[in-house]
């Protein structure tokens, strides 16, 4: 009984320690944003001071921050929408060919996503230069489904394997297609692994930094690119941008919320065998 207590604290403690870790950094960027840069830089910090709201007024009302987000949202959409539109029929055809074909063309997916960016960063910008995509969202975009739609496949595959194959093989034979099996069977049983793969390609997409500050310049910079143009040449100015960082987690931690059942669930779908 003893030994139990005994552990039941200690992982509290960790428990706690954790949570200190992860949201001292959160809090440390919202206090920052209302701030002066000399009330930054006072040591020790200030516990009580007088907020100004001078670094958002300077961001909402600069022109640069509701551009970049713009960008940022389409950006993301449009890979989230476009991955999962061509990775759940992928998916699906790769977890049914149970062969050396379906598994070698399936790693051979998933090691695309393990490429580093900067193995294949000068490719793609002579290939949108050529194509007169720089600078636009749609040259960011399509590089990130190089990379997104691979993670997605990989995913939604290892789900659908794990599907009860009963459900399929009763709607065949009750004489749907395997069209109607994978619309009205396969993916309602799949939703909560695809919006876990949703939530995980827009949050990647969201926080990327390397494509999108090659591939643009200035009408589609993202939040990140944005982030790192404001921090100067010679001094950061580090309340704006902590203004900024804290209104970019805005989106991401929305979009988790809402969709936080589904990600818990998605990624531990196949976690239990019966």
């Amino acid at each position: 009984m003893q030994h139990n207590m005994v552990r039941s604290i200690l992982l509290h403690v960790l428990a706690i320690i954790a949570c200190i870790i992860v949201v001292f950094p959160i809090a440390w960027l919202i206090i920052a944003s209302f701030k002066t840069m000399y009330q930054i830089f006072q040591i020790p910090p200030p516990l009580i001071f007088e907020p100004t709201f001078d670094n958002y007024r300077r961001l909402f009302f600069g022109g640069q921050l509701m551009n970049a987000f713009f960008n940022s949202l389409s950006i993301s959409a449009i890979t989230v929408t476009v991955s999962l539109a061509l990775a759940v029929p992928a998916a699906y055809s790769l977890s049914r060919l149970n062969n050396a074909v379906g598994r070698n063309v399936g790693f051979w997916i998933i090691s695309v996503r393990m490429a580093p960016a900067f193995a294949v960063i000068v490719p793609y910008f002579v290939i949108m230069y050529y194509l007169k995509l720089i600078d636009t969202i749609w040259a960011v975009a399509i590089t990130y489904l190089v990379f997104a739609i691979p993670f997605t496949t990989w995913l939604l595959k290892i789900t659908f394997e794990e599907l009860p194959k009963e459900l399929e093989e009763s709607a065949l034979i009750d004489g749907a297609t395997k069209t109607t099996a994978l619309l009205r069977i396969i993916l309602p049983n799949a939703v909560p692994m695809i919006a876990s793969a949703s939530i995980l390609t827009f949050v990647l997409a969201w926080n990327e930094f390397l494509m999108a500050f090659i591939l643009t310049s200035r009408d589609a910079r993202t939040v990140p690119v944005l982030i790192t143009a404001l921090s100067g040449t010679h001094k950061l100015d580090w309340p704006i941008m902590a203004a900024i960082t804290t209104v970019s987690m805005i989106p991401a931690f929305l979009f988790i919320t809402f969709v936080q059942k589904y990600l818990i669930k998605g990624l531990t779908m196949g976690a239990v065998k019966s």
